[in-house]
């Protein structure tokens, strides 16, 4: 079991310093396996044939189901931090917290709760980088406005 965990390990730090497209690629392969894996079986249920399915999963790369939930988590990082920094464009844009929700399918107050959540997590983390944290809270604005 300890070999299990010297390569989760790895695994997660592969995940980490993929590029986006990589991680995209991760999870479309994940996807097809997953469609192929199930018209095979609905076509060997129906009776059907099914080498020519059986050959193009076989010719796809293989992704564990472990390698794609790590490529998941690693998008949903990445996504999330480009909208925090999408989010802070459009109110310094002058868009209202109104708009900002309606964009995100929330409430105004559900936008404003993310940002500023986001905010403060990024002002207590060691490595914040680039950072403006001034710019990032005065994006904040008012919240009783719009």
């Amino acid at each position: 079991m300890g070999g299990d965990t010297t390569e989760a390990a790895g695994s997660a730090e592969s995940a980490d310093v993929r590029s986006l497209e990589e991680l995209l690629e991760v999870l479309r392969i994940s996807d097809q396996r997953e469609l192929y894996e199930r018209g095979i079986e609905q076509e060997q249920e129906a009776g059907h044939p099914v080498a020519v399915l059986v050959k193009a999963l076989a010719d796809l790369p293989g992704v564990s189901g472990l390698e794609a939930l790590r490529a998941s988590r690693r998008v949903v990082e990445l996504l999330t931090g480009a909208r925090w920094h999408m989010m802070r464009q459009a109110r310094e844009e002058g868009s209202s917290w109104s708009q900002v929700g309606t964009a995100l399918g929330m409430s105004k107050q559900a936008a404003y709760d993310f940002y500023r959540r986001k905010l403060d997590q990024q002002d207590e983390s060691a490595d914040a980088g680039p950072h403006n944290a001034a710019r990032s809270r005065a994006a904040l604005g008012d919240n009783a406005s719009g």
